[in-house]
């Protein structure tokens, strides 16, 4: 299956392994037991006490019910409290994470639970065969994905300012926010008939609120340079 390829905000790639359809069918079917067992465990527990005749109707319901939550919620309860992982994915090594490398949120964990009665038609595993990142329809709708936790590849991407002896042209990079970083990141990957337009504007615009003088070359290059010399006084900040 293929490698799911995140570029965080600091230009860092993330590579994670999509988890393998068996990963996810042996992951349910241990959860599928811890189900059952728990709910034996109550089914015992309750039959043993004789509970359904010492409590009235009301009593007893609610008690099953409050009894059965962990069953009927059992996934997305265990994936929030538990970092992304349930029983069967903390045994297989797998996690529930948004697209983005990033934990999903309460909303995003009941969609997927929502959802999860039409995967179990099969179109679930229809949908893992088929998509690129192994995403079920719930998956597809909350946008997650389920991953390997071994820990990531990361690498840094090829700019000059990884390389060893690296010197900065403008000092002033480094008072540039990661929002103007990620912009001209965006407008240098920019590919449409008005990109020399905005690569000419945000380097004037730079100059001008910087009071920085280009040291000769394109504007495209002055853009290119403030972008490394960014990242390279972002990697000498100590942690």
């Amino acid at each position: 299956m293929a490698t799911n390829r995140i570029v965080t905000g600091q230009y860092v790639t993330l590579d994670q392994t999509p988890g393998s359809l068996a990963d996810r069918v042996l992951g349910q079917l241990i959860d599928n037991i811890v189900i059952i067992a728990y709910s034996v465990v109550i089914y015992f527990v309750v039959y043993e006490n004789n509970l359904i005749q010492q409590l009235d109707n009301n009593t007893y319901t609610t008690l099953m019910l409050v009894l059965y939550l962990p069953v009927i919620f059992y996934h997305p309860l265990m994936e929030l409290l538990h970092h992304g992982q349930s029983v069967g994915k903390t045994v297989l090594h797998t996690r529930v994470v948004n697209a983005d490398g990033t934990s999903p949120t309460l909303g995003g964990y009941l969609l997927r639970f929502i959802l999860s009665p039409i995967d179990l038609l099969g179109l679930g595993l229809v949908s893992i065969v088929l998509t690129q990142r192994g995403q079920r329809l719930g998956d597809l709708a909350a946008g997650t994905m389920v991953v390997k936790t071994k820990a990531p590849y990361i690498a840094l991407p090829d700019y000059s300012y990884t390389m060893e002896g690296y010197v900065p042209t403008y000092a002033e990079a480094a008072e540039l926010s990661l929002n103007q970083a990620e912009l001209i990141h965006r407008v240098l990957g920019y590919n449409k008939p008005d990109r020399p337009d905005l690569v000419n504007r945000l380097a004037l615009k730079m100059q001008q609120t910087l009071g920085i003088v280009p040291q000769g070359g394109t504007q495209e290059q002055f853009l290119a340079t403030m972008l490394n010399d960014y990242g390279y006084y972002c990697s000498t900040i100590e942690a």
